[in-house]
């Protein structure tokens, strides 16, 4: 229901291959994730893990690692 309220159906659709992904965040970033397994890492914090089903938040102006273990498909929201 929460996803529902928060329109992840309507957000763009994203297809990321297993590998490393560095990405910097300028505005908050929520993704949901559609299928896949991976790690997301942080500078200095523990590395958190995400698979299909979980909904994930990158804070403003984060630099981060997403570790794909596996292919993700992802939907997502700037801003």
């Amino acid at each position: 229901m929460k996803l529902d309220v928060l329109g992840v159906e309507d957000w763009p659709l994203v297809v990321e291959p297993a590998g490393r992904v560095v990405r910097h965040c300028p505005t908050t970033e929520t993704s949901y994730i559609v299928s896949g397994v991976g790690e997301i890492n942080v500078r200095g914090e523990e590395s958190v893990p995400f698979a299909a089903g979980d909904l994930v938040t990158v804070m403003p102006d984060t630099e981060c690692a997403w570790d794909i273990t596996e292919e993700i498909e992802r939907h997502y929201y700037k801003g």
